[in-house]
């Protein structure tokens, strides 16, 4: 075996060690960056990826070896009266040629045409609705951002600003993933929702199966329907219980628990034609607990004013909340 055979049989393994990895139920960011380094360091490892991705998929490989098993020759001639061993290895050897046989690969096609990316805004007070490549639903809140790039081993979001419900299609293969910057939820299928409330804080709950919540630092989370989790610098709180299939302000209402007035204000101006301002920005701070609807500013304003005995007046652009 020459030089170069080897090394396409070396790529090869390579390859099928990593759809191995990568059809395992969940793995880490870690395994996922090193996965995209090592795919795209050379179009030859794309085009064996993309070969063992595509007898993994096809169940072409069950059958050949199952019609081996049952002694099918595949209409390959061999010697009748060949040896056991002979026969076994020629069946087997059947087998593979009958997998390759069956498979199309496009092998000419480079890394860069095998990958997906688009970018998504919701413009603020008005919210929006996309169906991404794979098939998954997301909800963007106004004034959101995100950006997608899919490719045949994984799905990923760098969610940019606002808020995003996501309704994820279920795959074996490939995870999906969302970048907010500070934080990163992974997870197979699921609905999930993220709120970037500020440069450092991010909120994330769950409505549907599982998942995994990386803040850095060895600071991870599994999450299943029906819990919340708060993240903000080295701070973590737990949200209570998660309702529904879908989050409130889809359909115009907020739930808060002790949270701040400044993240209700953020919330109410992604839906409000009129921008929400605090004269004192120390207002920011105030909590607040119950269910607001943020489809009608100036109910919610009247509701903070009468808890934190607060003053609001609406001018030609904008609404302001005083002491």
């Amino acid at each position: 075996m020459n030089a170069q055979h080897q090394e396409f049989d070396a790529i090869d393994r390579q390859a099928a060690q990593w759809v191995d990895r990568m059809n395992r139920p969940l793995h880490d960011a870690e395994v996922a960056a090193e996965f995209d380094r090592w795919i795209m360091q050379d179009p030859r490892n794309v085009e064996s990826y993309a070969r063992m991705q595509a007898i993994w998929q096809s169940g072409g490989l069950q059958n050949a070896l199952e019609g081996a098993e049952a002694g099918d020759d595949f209409g390959l001639s061999h010697d009748a009266e060949a040896p056991g061993w002979a026969a076994q290895a020629w069946k087997q050897f059947a087998a593979f040629a009958a997998v390759a046989l069956c498979l199309v690969v496009l092998v000419s096609i480079g890394a860069r045409a095998m990958v997906s990316e688009s970018s998504y805004v919701a413009a603020r007070g008005i919210s929006r609705e996309t169906v991404l490549p794979d098939g998954s639903k997301v909800r963007m809140s106004g004034g959101t951002r995100m950006n997608v790039r899919i490719t045949p081993w994984s799905r990923e979001v760098a969610l940019l600003s606002g808020e995003a419900f996501f309704d994820v299609a279920h795959e074996k293969l490939r995870t999906f993933s969302v970048d907010t910057g500070k934080s990163s939820v992974t997870v197979l299928g699921t609905a999930f929702d993220i709120d970037l409330v500020d440069a450092e804080t991010r909120v994330v709950r769950v409505y549907r199966g599982l998942v995994s919540v990386d803040a850095g630092a060895g600071r991870r989370w599994r999450l299943p329907a029906g819990n919340g989790i708060e993240v903000g610098g080295d701070r973590v709180r737990s949200l209570g219980e998660v309702r529904g299939d879908h989050p409130g302000w889809i359909d115009g209402w907020f739930d808060a628990d002790d949270t701040s007035i400044q993240q209700l204000v953020q919330r109410l101006n992604r839906g409000s034609s009129l921008p929400v301002v605090m004269a004192d920005p120390g207002l920011g701070n105030l909590l607040v607990t119950g269910r607001f609807q943020t489809s009608d500013p100036e109910l919610v304003l009247e509701a903070l004013a009468a808890i934190h005995d607060l003053h609001w007046r609406k001018e030609q652009a904008r609404y302001v909340l005083s002491r």
